[in-house]
Parts: C-alpha cells; sequence; structure tokens
C-alpha cells in the first residue's frame, strides 16, 4: 500500500517536474540542481544565495533520501495487521503538513531528475543540464570548477 502512494507521489512529481523543466527552459539563468541527501547537506553562505539570484543563477536542491525519510514515518511502529496498519498509514497521510508534502514531492522530483541526468552517485551538481561535478559539497567551490571548464581551464 505504502509503495503505491509513493509511485503516485513520484508519477505526480515528474508531471511537475515536466511543467517546471518546460518553463525554465525559457528563461537565461544558469539552472544549478543539487543532488544530496540529508546528512551530506551542500555549503553555501546566506550571502551566497543571495548572490546567486544577483547573478541569475537558479538554485534548486534535492535530498534524494526524502522519499526513504518518508516512508520511515509512515511505518514507524504500525502494527503487524495489514488492514489496521493501513488504516493508520492512511491517516498519517492526511495529517501530513505541506512542509513535509514538500519535501517528499522534491525528493521525487529529484530522483527523476537523477534518472535523467545519469547521475550515479552523490552528492552531484549539475549545471545547465550539461555538466556534473561529483563529491562536492561547496556551492562556491563547484561553480568556480564549471566556469574554469566553460571557458577550457583548469580549475
Amino acid at each position: 500500500m505504502i509503495r503505491i502512494l509513493f509511485i503516485m507521489l513520484m508519477l505526480a512529481a515528474v508531471i511537475g517536474f515536466s511543467r517546471a523543466h518546460a518553463t525554465s527552459a525559457n528563461q537565461q539563468a544558469l539552472s544549478v540542481e543539487v543532488f544530496t541527501t540529508a546528512d551530506r547537506e551542500v555549503q553555501w553562505e546566506l550571502e551566497d544565495e543571495t548572490k546567486a539570484a544577483d547573478q541569475n543563477i537558479d538554485l534548486q536542491v534535492y535530498k534524494l533520501d526524502g522519499i526513504q525519510r518518508f516512508e520511515t514515518l509512515l511505518s514507524n511502529n504500525l502494527p503487524a495487521d495489514p488492514d489496521h496498519s493501513k488504516q493508520i498509514a492512511l491517516q498519517r497521510i492526511q495529517q501530513l503538513d505541506e512542509q513535509t508534502m514538500a519535501a517528499v514531492q522534491s525528493a521525487a522530483v529529484g530522483l527523476a531528475k537523477a534518472m535523467q541526468y545519469g547521475v550515479d552517485r552523490y552528492p552531484a551538481i549539475v549545471f545547465d543540464g550539461e555538466a556534473v561535478i561529483y563529491g562536492l559539497t561547496d556551492l562556491r567551490i563547484a561553480l568556480n570548477h564549471y566556469q574554469a571548464w566553460r571557458v577550457g581551464a583548469r580549475p
């Protein structure tokens, strides 16, 4: 039952991803997509985030373990009886707050995009859908590497 709900969430996220991707393709902003997990936070200063907006950088951070954390939250202390478990899980889903639902949807979109890009490990930072930098958690350093690559220099 819970697996079916995850599949439905994934489909909703992919549909949302398609719409978001179509609108962002028309913009001239540098697309920076970060694929990570909750235990591998990508580092950036608040001022860097403000500078990112000033530099026309569209920054998206996807925590790929969001669905797994959501599943753990839903299945925590469920009884052995499948019917009773189903009832409790549905009740928990109905009581979810917007922040949790947004985190699950973001994780689903992130998983779909990671599959589309062929990202096979994380942390990974994708620039404009054309270049991937693996293993870095500092956005400033990753951006410097990307910009050096664009001009043909070594970082």
